[in-house]
């Protein structure tokens, strides 16, 4: 059997990208890395023509798996077409990983907490606005225990817990300056932690649970949290695959939090997932699990594809 073609997109000096090499190296694998910033897309005048994404010398619609590991701001034309190539290359039959419009719900926190809620799922209540005023009403019938988070972050960064209504009001003044859309979730007291499960396909890969610091509400690893292994329950690992289905993602990081009456809330579910803190807390080589997963997937017919999602 021939070696399947894959490449991450990806920026440059990332740390998953030296991890997936390495494990490439233990399949024999020969990985290819492609800058997402130096996308060329092509749509030649002839009809029928294939149409063509390229990255350098890189033809990606030749590809069999394309693994998506860094999507990067800037202008709303940027984002757009960045996620145009990624479709153009799933109609011409490359497997992209996470699929172009689970990345877009993932990355979007209303988008992906709308998915979850129709999905029937249990979130935290949120509520959204653009209006300052507006804001800091909604600040106030979530009984000012609240978190103000940006539409678009990651690893915590930018969130913030005031602590009454006036450092409610100086923070949507704040944001009011230069993003201008409110993020506003309950704050549901998690005593200091909660759980990141790893899906991929039809399967939990690892889990582990997170602990913030002594005093501390931030559960993210990159804000100073431990973790630790944990093994969840079934009915644990059913949301965190129904999570990941409700939008479309195979490889999803889903993001789990038990309130002080033990009921759990699906926080978010992260599309490019590290793997870095639960690889080293559950034993398993989640790079080679995503080298292998991708293999898979490269030889399976796109009806399988559908049951991936949909299972």
């Amino acid at each position: 059997m021939t070696a399947p073609r894959i490449a991450v997109l990806c920026g440059p000096n990332l740390w998953h990208v030296d991890d997936l090499r390495r494990a490439a190296k233990l399949r024999n694998l020969d990985l290819e890395i492609a800058d997402p910033e130096k996308l060329r897309a092509e749509c030649p005048a002839q009809p029928g023509s294939t149409q063509s994404v390229r990255c350098a010398d890189l033809e990606l619609t030749e590809l069999d798996v394309l693994l998506v590991r860094s999507v990067p701001g800037g202008s709303l034309e940027q984002v757009v077409y960045r996620m145009d190539a990624l479709q153009t290359l799933r109609a011409a039959g490359v497997t992209v990983i996470n699929p172009p419009k689970a990345v877009e719900a993932a990355v979007d926190k209303y988008l992906c907490l709308c998915r979850l809620h129709e999905a029937g799922l249990p979130v935290p209540r949120t509520i959204v606005c653009e209006d300052p005023d507006q804001a800091l009403e909604a600040f106030g019938e979530l009984e000012e225990q609240a978190l103000v988070k940006p539409l678009f972050g990651a690893e915590g960064r930018g969130i913030i817990r005031p602590g009454s209504l006036a450092e409610a009001g100086s923070a949507i003044r704040e944001i009011a300056s230069q993003q201008g859309i409110f993020y506003l979730q309950e704050y549901i007291d998690h005593g200091g932690t909660d759980l990141r499960l790893f899906v991929m396909g039809n399967e939990i890969m690892a889990s582990m649970k997170r602990k913030a610091p002594p005093g501390q509400w931030l559960t993210n690893i990159s804000q100073g949290s431990s973790a630790e292994s944990f093994v969840p329950g079934d009915d644990i690992e059913e949301l965190a695959l129904r999570a990941a289905r409700a939008v479309d993602a195979e490889i999803a990081g889903v993001d789990i939090l038990e309130g002080p009456d033990g009921a759990p809330r699906i926080l978010e579910v992260n599309a490019i997932p590290g793997w870095r803190a639960i690889s080293e807390v559950s034993g398993k080589d989640m790079a080679l699990a995503v080298l292998d997963y991708a293999t898979e997937r490269a030889a399976a017919p796109e009806s399988e594809t559908i049951g991936v999602l949909q299972s």
